[in-house]
C-alpha cells in the first residue's frame, strides 16, 4: 500500500508537469504524437484525433512527445516554426504548472486548516509521547525560567543552553527552574540523547495557536510560505553543488518512494507536504541551467530572443551530451539507492 500512494505521489507531480507541456504545445497549434504516463513498453493506448494517449508499464516519469524538434524537422506548425516566445511558454510551462500545484496544495490547506504559529515563549505545549518517562516533571503550560543557572528568554534559548550542560556518565541532567500556576518549581530533568544527530533534547513542543485566513489574506500567506520552501529547497541544490551533501544523502526514485512510502504512515497532511516538497523540487530541477532540462533549453530561447542565434545542430549535440550525463546520473543515484536500501 505505501508502494502504491508513493508511486500515485510521484506520478501525479509528473503528470501535472508533462500535462503543463502538453498544454501549452495544444494552445500554440503544435502536433503533439505522444502523451506517456510511465516508461517503458505500453501497456494500454488510446488513439486521440491527433494525439496517442498511452500508459507504460513502469510507473516512473512520462514525457510528451511535442513535434518538430528535432534539427531539420519540416512538421507543419513544429515547435521549431514558432517565435522564440511561444518555445519558451512551451518550456517553461511544466515547470509553471508544478509550480502551481505545489502553491494550490499550500493554500487550500491554509484556508482549510489554518496555519500553526508557534510561540517563541518558553512554553510546553506538549510532551513527546516517546519521552514521557524522562519528561514527566513537566506538563503542558509550564514555563521554563532557567536551566543550570542560565535563564531562559525564549523558546531558542533551551536548545542553545542544553548544549552547555555538561556530560556526567553519558548523561546529561538539567537543573529546570519552571514557573507552574504562579509558582517556581525547581527539578532536576534527565536528557533525552538522539544516537544520529549526537544532541541532548528535552522532548518537548512549544505552544502553539491556529491562525484562520480568508481568501485574500491566505493568498499572501500562501505566497510567503511557498517562497520560504523554494528559497530551502534551492539552498540544498547550492549544498549538493558544492560538495557539502554526502553521497548517501543522494536519493533518486528509488529513494524518494521509500521516502514518501515511510511519509505516508504519517497520514494525509505529511503527504500532502510531500507533494509540495516534490512539486518544487521536481520544478526547480528543470529549471536548472543544464543541457537536455527545460532549463538548459530555455536559455538558448533567450540567447535569441537578446539577437543571439546558436547553431541548431550544435544546440542539439550540446543537448544530446546533457541527456548522456544526465542518464549516467540516474544510474548512479538509483544505485546509490539500491546501497542504501541493503
Amino acid at each position: 500500500m505505501e508502494i502504491l500512494i508513493a508511486i500515485l505521489v510521484l506520478g501525479s507531480i509528473i503528470v501535472v508537469h508533462e500535462l503543463g507541456h502538453f498544454l501549452s504545445a495544444k494552445m500554440f497549434k503544435i502536433p503533439v504524437k505522444e502523451f506517456a504516463i510511465g516508461m517503458g513498453p505500453t501497456i494500454f493506448s488510446y488513439e486521440g484525433e491527433k494525439t496517442l494517449y498511452t500508459l507504460r508499464s513502469i510507473p516512473l516519469g512520462g514525457f510528451v512527445n511535442i513535434e518538430g524538434m528535432e534539427v531539420g524537422s519540416e512538421v507543419e506548425n513544429g515547435f521549431n516554426t514558432k517565435s522564440a516566445l511561444q518555445r519558451f511558454i512551451v518550456l517553461f510551462a511544466g515547470v509553471a504548472m508544478n509550480f502551481l500545484m505545489a502553491f494550490l496544495i499550500i493554500y487550500i490547506t491554509l484556508l482549510m486548516n489554518g496555519k500553526a504559529i508557534i510561540s517563541e515563549k518558553p512554553i510546553v505545549g506538549a510532551i513527546i509521547s516517546e519521552n514521557e518517562k524522562r519528561a514527566s516533571v513537566l506538563i503542558p503550560g509550564d514555563e521554563i525560567k532557567k536551566i543550570n543557572g542560565n535563564v531562559i528568554s525564549n523558546w531558542n534559548d533551551i536548545g542553545k543552553t542544553l548544549k552547555k550542560v555538561p556530560e556526567k556518565n553519558k548523561e546529561k541532567i538539567a537543573n529546570t527552574q519552571i514557573l507552574r500556576d504562579g509558582k517556581i518549581i525547581d527539578e532536576k530533568i534527565l536528557l533525552n540523547y538522539n544516537e544520529k544527530n549526537k544532541n541532548y533534547y528535552l522532548g518537548i513542543t512549544p505552544e502553539f495557536k491556529i491562525e484562520k485566513y480568508n481568501i485574500i489574506s491566505g493568498l499572501k500567506v500562501s505566497s510567503k510560505d511557498f517562497v520560504n520552501i523554494s528559497s530551502q529547497i534551492l539552498n540544498g541544490f547550492k549544498m549538493l553543488v558544492t560538495g557539502k551533501v554526502n553521497k548517501e544523502e543522494i536519493s533518486g526514485p528509488l529513494g524518494i518512494i521509500k521516502v514518501v512510502g515511510e511519509a505516508s504512515r504519517g497520514g494525509f497532511k505529511t503527504i500532502l507536504f510531500l507533494m509540495i516538497l516534490l512539486s518544487i523540487n521536481v520544478g526547480i530541477f528543470n529549471l536548472l541551467p543544464f543541457p537536455a532540462l527545460d532549463g538548459g533549453r530555455i536559455i538558448f530561447i533567450l540567447l535569441e530572443l537578446v539577437g543571439i542565434k546558436v547553431n541548431k545542430k550544435l544546440e542539439e549535440r550540446v543537448h544530446t551530451a546533457g541527456m548522456i550525463i544526465l542518464i549516467c546520473l540516474i544510474i548512479y543515484v538509483t544505485s546509490n539507492d539500491i546501497f542504501n536500501l541493503m
